[in-house]
């Protein structure tokens, strides 16, 4: 009997007994979406993607390359120090042609543009008002000599607005101005100069150099910046 009583105590004993508290796991993190394309390990979101694609305005698979190459000009950027924007298409366009030189890219030379004030007028049909207009273009000329802007003068004349253009600081590449005026340094008067079916008169205020166009400059930053280079586009075939 006294052993069936100290079993039944201990089976009351352990069906007293607190139970150990169940162990909860904590839920695992989100999965991270995987990225739209990797450059050299280093990834590019869906969600910087479609950022840029709404400011492109290209399609997707447009966006995506640009952004590679805006990811490795970034990249480029720093690694030869030249701390410059690249938010906005004419400063992208400007960091572009710094790295072109910084790295001595084969860049076509730069393009003078000359500013210039500029009187052309048409020929006539009969030479009697040829020779009238020749008058006139020289009269012009005489007042810009003695001091008068070509607009300014040709208010003065009073001559046929039909017949003629007037221009006030206006931009002409280099090879455009004729050669009797294109060399001139600026503050210079030319000749009067037949051509192009009329007489024209130039007023040089400054010649400006302008970088090759983007369109040229971008792919040989493109292609140089993507030599060597591991591109993966997880989403899609290489």
């Amino acid at each position: 009997m006294p052993s069936r009583l100290w079993v039944l105590t201990a089976l009351a004993l352990a069906c007293a007994a607190p139970k150990p508290a169940a162990t909860i796991e904590p839920a695992p993190p989100p999965a991270k979406p995987a990225p739209v394309a990797k450059v050299d390990g280093h990834p590019i979101t869906a969600a910087e993607l479609s950022a840029h694609q709404a400011e492109s305005k290209l399609g997707a698979d447009e966006a995506l390359e640009d952004l590679i190459d805006l990811t490795l000009l970034r990249a480029a950027l720093r690694a030869n120090g030249l701390a410059l924007d690249t938010g906005t298409p004419a400063s992208r366009a400007a960091a572009e042609y710094a790295l072109a030189k910084k790295l001595s890219l084969p860049l076509p030379p730069a393009g003078d543009v000359l500013v210039v004030d500029h009187a052309w007028v048409k020929d006539a049909e009969t030479a009697k008002k040829r020779a009238a207009q020749r008058a006139t273009m020289e009269k012009l000329r005489g007042l810009v000599s003695g001091g008068a802007t070509i607009p300014a003068a040709y208010q003065k004349l009073g001559a046929d607005a039909a017949d003629w253009h007037i221009g006030d600081h206006e931009e002409y590449p280099y090879d455009v101005v004729p050669p009797a005026a294109h060399d001139l340094p600026p503050g210079s008067l030319s000749p009067i100069i037949p051509g192009d079916g009329g007489l024209h008169l130039f007023t040089i205020h400054a010649r400006k150099a302008v970088p090759p166009a983007p369109e040229v400059v971008h792919p040989l930053v493109k292609d140089r910046l993507r030599e060597g280079k591991t591109i993966e586009r997880p989403t899609r075939s290489n």
